[in-house]
């Protein structure tokens, strides 16, 4: 769907629906102002500043900065109509739609505002979204949608994306993983301990550790002693301490001889809390 036919909607819904409201010392004309300079910390603080500002020409200028380049900009532009309840509604079916026959652009930005605004009940299209055949832009924002949105529906979404060929993609879906409400088994991460990629298993670690998942106790001893990232054997003797198990002793012993000073420290650190 088109920006303007959102736009037109929009504009025409909220309008209808509600008076002028005075704003903070913004005005439309501000904003206009400092979307013209390009510069994000200037949109963000005029938008800021017209957060309780109601009128036809705010509307059109928040809808289309929904499609801005900078993730910033179209993150605050989300929260500002997330703030007038005709507006969110009228974009979040909208952007529901372009979810699943978007564009990977419309998708991006999709996703981006559903999240921004977590909107719950777009669940089910960002499940669907995550499927298609879109770039790996696309799919980061849909994996950053479900952890704002943080609810255990978007599991399937972060599974989903753990799976795919982009390591950036993999390694967000890891990391909001844990970051999902009531999330309690951290199961499905532990494969990821195995991934080809160094900022994957880093990740993966941490989330294990974090959630105390004992039986990637093994794996978390094989990555502390041979990786060859010293980040992921870092996270790893981190993750060893937090899980607390008195088998790791070895592991960790050996670690605390590590050529990187934050591995050592970590380890040593780590053995302090075996029980």
């Amino acid at each position: 769907m088109k920006n303007i036919i959102k736009l037109a909607a929009v504009t025409f819904l909220v309008c209808a629906a509600s008076p002028a409201i005075a704003g903070k010392g913004g005005s439309a004309g501000k904003i206009q102002a400092a979307v013209a300079s390009n510069s994000t910390d200037a949109i963000i603080a005029e938008v800021e500043r017209a957060e309780s500002l109601m009128c036809e020409q705010c509307i059109g200028i928040m809808t289309n900065l929904t499609e801005h380049s900078r993730y910033e900009v179209r993150e605050v532009a989300a929260w500002w109509l997330a703030k007038r309840t005709t507006a969110h509604r009228v974009l979040a079916e909208a952007f529901s739609a372009e979810l699943v026959s978007g564009t990977s652009l419309e998708v991006r930005n999709a996703a981006d505002f559903l999240g921004a605004s977590t909107t719950f009940k777009a669940l089910p299209q960002l499940r669907a979204a995550i499927r298609r055949n879109v770039d790996a832009e696309a799919k980061l924002a849909i994996v950053r949608a479900v952890d704002l949105i943080g609810n255990l529906g978007g599991n399937d979404v972060l599974t989903v994306a753990m799976a795919d060929g982009n390591a950036a993609v993999r390694a967000a879906a890891v990391k909001a993983y844990r970051d999902l409400r009531g999330q309690t088994n951290a199961a499905p991460i532990v494969a990821m301990l195995g991934d080809s990629d160094a900022t994957v298993r880093a990740e993966a670690a941490t989330v294990v550790g974090g959630m105390r998942q004992t039986n990637a106790t093994g794996a978390l001893e094989g990555l502390v002693v041979s990786d060859s990232d010293a980040q992921v054997r870092r996270n790893a003797a981190w993750a060893l301490g937090r899980i607390g198990a008195g088998s790791s002793h070895t592991a960790l012993t050996q670690a605390s001889n590590d050529k990187s000073g934050l591995v050592r420290l970590t380890a040593r650190a780590a053995l302090k809390q075996l029980r």
